[in-house]
């Protein structure tokens, strides 16, 4: 494996353990929300009863013509707790909406590093694939130094293109030798005397 793949694979690796430390805060920031969702929604929960003591206190202050100081008091504070309440109400509806958005955040990264995952899996070969890709390129090389020396021999242009018949006799085999082969079937075109070979397989490339 070439040191260029290598990197890559620690490169992808590193953004996955990232992402995967990004996630486990996430998660703690979810927790916490829920809980602070929960104990909004048991403080809201108060209202209810807190208005009914409101409206009794509101009408016992009109029936005594407000004179009870006490009740007075008692109807003061009363409406300072409902107002407590109330915006701990829109504390909750607010954190419920941060919850929901951290929800469909840590979704997304899930999903993206499950593409990345399956990305880098994908562009890592086995050992197999390795070994044909590396018998191609020796291909390749070979290839290309026979069309070298048939446009050296023959004064030949750099834009002369050679076929493989032409370069049977500069593979090393003998004018009736085999001509090299891909181990995965690709179809090499030997181009120009300027240009490189090529394979018809992605990856087999000469460097």
């Amino acid at each position: 494996m070439s040191i260029g793949k290598i990197m890559l694979r620690v490169i992808a690796l590193a953004a996955i353990a990232v992402a995967a430390v990004a996630h486990y805060q996430q998660y703690q920031t979810i927790q916490q929300l829920r809980q602070e969702n929960a104990d909004l929604k048991a403080q809201v929960a108060q209202i209810a009863p807190l208005q009914e003591q409101l409206a009794r206190a509101t009408q016992d202050t009109a029936n005594t013509g407000g004179g009870a100081e006490t009740q007075v008091r008692e109807l003061a504070r009363l409406r300072g707790e409902v107002q407590r309440l109330r915006s701990q109400t829109n504390a909750l509806a607010k954190a419920q909406q941060e919850i929901q958005t951290l929800q469909q955040r840590v979704e997304a990264e899930t999903e993206a590093r499950r593409d990345q995952a399956a990305t880098l899996q994908a562009a890592t070969p086995n050992r197999g694939d390795i070994h044909s890709m590396n018998a191609c390129i020796n291909n390749l090389r070979l290839i290309d130094a026979a069309k070298q020396q048939w446009a050296l021999e023959n004064r030949k242009q750099n834009t002369d293109t050679p076929t493989m018949d032409d370069l049977r006799p500069y593979l090393g085999h003998g004018p009736n030798g085999d001509l090299p082969v891909c181990p995965d079937g690709g179809v090499y075109t030997v181009g120009t005397v300027s240009e490189k070979p090529t394979c018809s397989i992605s990856g087999h490339v000469l460097p």
